[in-house]
């Protein structure tokens, strides 16, 4: 399968997007405490840098590397197997109430009490029938799993971390555009009070304004508390305090809502998921198990040598109380001939195991084919929301300046007003959102396709 450029990706594309705000990561250590800069400072907070303190901090990856280590030595195991083997004994007795042995009156054997004895020994197996082979591919393709399970989790990860930023950056933002409006709205209500008393505007104008004043109001709150919500993620991911003065990026809008066709990004995808890579790589490993079983009908075959030194040697006839060695060389073959059904049930378990590692590659690719398809509406629906939004705010705005002359005038109600300042606060908050979002988007688009990760090149350059 090709893979297409990265580049092709278009203003609304990832790779152009992440570069632009700052998003491709490189591998960087983040120095000082367990807190973003220094108190009393504005410090500006990057996405990077949330990301690779949320790597530097999680468990999960840790796990996931000592997995990847335990899969490796579980390989350096199965490769063992076909080296030869040698290994070494020694042995001190002492025997008592024993008596000399005559087989004739010309063949005595002696009784020595004191017997020892050291030898070594050496077996490299020459025939398994493939056990051995089988054993050690499969145990490579557990072990490429496993480092495309931690792939694929670091990824997982970015894409939480890019998740927990942006929010924070639309919580952090939202508060200040809410600012704006509730400073808009208490200006209008001081203008009804001051009409109120001068006998210009009715005690229901009056009411409604500090209505949807102290609503606007709750808003803020309501925004404060998700920023703290963000900021509470953030620390959850990286370890680190993340301060009140603290400043995120904003979402920078981009207009184009042009995104890659669907079959382009579906091969990408399952060329570049690392999910799917794993579950190949599993079932690879399936069936070289049910190889590994099926070599157990097979004769096994070794060669078996040995040199030893006994004290007294019991291969001389007559034994005596001296040191004597002995070596020999052979084969050695064993054939399990009848077990009850024992070697064809393993042969039936591994190769439903082999089945089953098939079909989850099978699921993967369709749940990938579902995320990367969810992913390009999101986008296309987040770039869309960029363009109609800016649009409304700046009819928002038209339309409370319209709206607040025509009052002023006697030509529109008091109710048409507040409407206007409910459009243009909503509008504003809309803006925001939609920028945020598009970064969202973005990143699952990314995430989709397998290119959300930390690029080694721009790594090597800090």
């Amino acid at each position: 399968m090709r893979s297409i450029p990265v580049r092709a990706m278009n203003p609304c594309s990832l790779l152009r997007t992440l570069r632009a705000a700052g998003l491709l990561l490189a591998i960087q250590t983040i120095a000082g405490g367990r807190a973003y800069g220094q108190a009393g400072q504005a410090v500006p907070v990057a996405p990077h840098q949330v990301v690779v303190d949320s790597m530097a901090h999680s468990l999960r990856l840790k796990m996931l590397d000592r997995e990847v280590d335990a899969a490796g030595a579980r390989s350096a195991q199965a490769g063992a197997q076909g080296l030869p083997l040698v290994t070494a004994n020694a042995q001190a007795m002492h025997y008592t109430g024993l008596d000399d042995s005559s087989l004739s009156p010309f063949l005595i054997i002696p009784f020595i009490e004191d017997r020892y004895s050291a030898g070594v020994t050496l077996m490299q197996p020459l025939y398994t029938g493939g056990r051995i082979t089988s054993q050690k591919q499969s145990a490579d393709y557990h072990e490429g799993a496993a480092r495309h399970e931690r792939r694929s989790a670091e990824a997982d990860l970015i894409l939480q971390a890019l998740t927990a930023y942006w929010n924070w950056s639309k919580a952090f933002y939202s508060v200040e555009s809410l600012k704006a409006a509730v400073g808009r709205m208490e200006a209008h209500a001081r203008d009804m009070r001051n009409l109120q008393q001068a006998g210009l505007a009715t005690d229901n104008d009056a009411l409604a304004t500090e209505v949807m004043l102290d609503q606007t109001r709750l808003r803020l709150e309501e925004a404060m508390r998700r920023v703290e919500v963000a900021a509470a993620r953030i620390t959850f991911l990286t370890g680190m305090t993340l301060g009140a003065d603290r400043l995120p990026q904003k979402a920078v809008s981009q207009l184009s809502t042009e995104v890659p066709s669907e079959a382009a990004l579906l091969e990408v995808a399952q060329n570049n998921r690392a999910e799917r890579s794993a579950r190949v790589m599993e079932a690879k490993a399936a069936a070289s198990q049910v190889r590994a079983v099926r070599a157990d009908y097979s004769p096994q075959v070794s060669l078996i040598a040995r040199y030893e030194q006994a004290r007294p040697n019991l291969l001389d006839i007559p034994p005596r109380d001296t040191w004597q060695d002995d070596a020999f060389i052979g084969i050695s073959l064993s054939w399990s001939l009848f077990d009850w059904g024992l070697r064809r049930a393993k042969v039936a378990e591994a190769s439903a195991r082999r089945a089953q590692a098939r079909l989850q590659v099978e699921q993967a690719e369709e749940q990938i084919s579902l995320e990367v398809r969810e992913a390009r509406i999101n986008l296309e629906d987040a770039c869309e929301r960029i363009t109609v939004a800016d649009r409304v705010e700046q009819i928002a705005r038209k339309n409370l300046t319209a709206a607040t002359d025509l009052w002023q005038n006697g030509l529109a109600r008091h109710s048409d007003v507040l409407d206007a300042h409910q459009q243009l606060t909503a509008a504003q908050y809309e803006v925001i959102a939609a920028g945020a979002d598009a970064e969202l988007a973005r990143a699952a688009l990314d995430h989709a396709v397998g290119l959300l990760k930390i690029s080694p090149p721009y790594a090597d350059k800090n």
